[in-house]
């Protein structure tokens, strides 16, 4: 008993000495995350930080993905694995909005902050400078890897790409992904613009919507400047209790999606925005003050439409064509707006026409008829000045626009000319064989006939 009394002081010093250790060591532990969702520099939940990132040059990406779209989206393999908010991926989707997301697909252009919480509908994303950027006409989405294992950076750049509406206000930057540390980077070579300047319409930051976790740099804010970084660092020691177990998803798991899956009124912006509005408070008399706008617009912008039963159910849709000069060939369009029982329109389908191959100037409607045998007519549209053709058909409740082959400058018709009860696209002054083309739909595309 006496000995016990006499190392009680040294036993007590000792468990003193623990307790203090745990909580100092707990407290460090702790301090390495933060909230779930937290703004720059963090650390978020995960353990993710940010910082300048200056220490890092610009890489030109090389290699185009040839995505020229608008709110368009194209997958792409990684070079090496890569860990981002706990779970590993050897994929990615790519946004020509300014985004790329692991495991989802979604190309929405109407940017949201995720200063409250992850973006709904954006999966686990990576936002450089997320806005409603336009691939259409202008600008590449071009990646590349550079360096040698174990030290590789893949590049992911949006280069000289404009803002949705408006070709002249562009923006370049670029994301990397280093193999060695995971880190995640932003470069801004030029975010200068006319509207929207230095982010001020746009979401920069990452997140991961399954976790709820967000890391937010800003949102709607002149936050970045030409020719500064942000790096987004993986913490030394990640949170443990952050992953996912990965999957190996298949592209259509993916559930990559496009304009025409969106839901058509979350869809709507620009021009088609300010019709619906106009025709939904004064009804078909406003197309002809809408048309009498666009002309005097710089550039000017020339309308035809027609009214269409397009689905079947007996209303009339409204079938819009507009182009420009050769020059801005880019605002040739083609919009279907489609009624309820009330009559109140919305959107059944917006495309552009022109490709960077080929610009349509002059589009009009050339001919109509059951092409595709579904009991639903479809419209032949026609361009003089390019001399391409193209038939707008509802496939199983989705407006598709198809191409017809080659190119014709003469007349079009509609008629059976082999007699087996089939519609065919004749056409004249064409580039096939005694100028005359005969095509016809065989349930995926058009073929030429004999």
């Amino acid at each position: 008993m006496r000995a016990l009394r006499r190392f009680l002081p040294w036993i007590l010093l000792l468990i003193a000495v623990i307790v203090v250790l745990f909580f100092v060591f707990r407290r460090d532990t702790q301090a390495a995350y933060g909230t779930a969702v937290a703004l720059c520099p963090g650390p978020d939940l995960y353990g993710y930080t940010c910082d300048s990132g200056t220490a890092f040059a610009y890489i030109d990406a090389t290699t185009d993905t040839f995505l020229y779209s608008d709110d368009g989206v194209t997958t792409l393999e990684l070079p090496f694995p890569f860990t981002f908010y706990g779970t590993t991926y050897t994929q990615l989707q790519a946004s020509s909005n300014g985004n790329l997301q692991f495991g989802n697909g979604n190309p929405f252009y109407a940017n949201s902050c995720m200063d409250d919480a992850p973006v709904a509908g954006m999966g686990d994303m990576i936002a450089p400078y997320w806005d409603d950027l336009d691939l259409t006409s202008f600008g590449f989405l071009q990646y590349d890897v550079v360096g040698e294992m174990p030290n590789r950076i893949f590049v992911l750049e949006w280069d000289n790409i404009p803002r949705y509406g408006d070709p002249d206000d562009r923006v370049t930057f670029a994301v990397q992904l280093f193999e060695e540390s995971q880190d995640i980077l932003f470069l801004y070579e030029d975010v200068t613009m006319l509207e929207g300047n230095n982010g001020s319409s746009a979401t920069i930051g990452i997140q991961s919507e399954a976790q709820g976790l967000a890391l937010q740099f800003g949102c709607n804010q002149p936050v970045v400047a030409n020719a500064s970084r942000i790096r987004f660092a993986e913490p030394e020691e990640a949170n443990g209790d952050i992953g996912l177990e990965t999957l190996a998803l298949s592209d259509a798991e993916v559930g990559i999606l496009t304009p025409a899956t969106f839901s058509p009124q979350t869809y709507t912006k620009g021009d088609v925005s300010d019709l619906l509005d106009q025709l939904n408070l004064q009804g078909p008399a406003a197309l002809p003050a809408m048309h009498t706008r666009w002309l005097n617009q710089e550039p000017p912008v020339s309308a035809r439409w027609e009214w269409f039963d397009l689905t079947g159910d007996g209303l009339d849709e409204l079938l819009l064509l507009r182009g420009s000069t050769a020059q801005h060939s880019y605002l040739t369009d083609l919009t279907v707006l489609t009624p309820d029982d009330s009559g109140a329109l919305s959107l059944l389908h917006s495309q552009t026409l022109s490709s960077r191959s080929q610009p349509i100037l002059r589009p009009e409607i050339a001919a109509m008829g059951d092409l595709t045998q579904n009991g639903l007519p479809d419209v032949v549209l026609w361009d003089d000045a390019s001399g391409r053709s193209f038939m707008l058909s509802n496939q199983d409740g989705v407006m598709r626009l198809l191409p017809l082959p080659d190119s014709c400058q003469g007349s079009l018709a509609l008629m059976d000319v082999n007699e087996d009860g089939l519609l065919e696209v004749v056409r004249d002054r064409c580039d096939g064989k005694n100028g005359r083309l005969t095509t016809q739909w065989n349930n995926s595309e058009f073929v030429i006939l004999p």
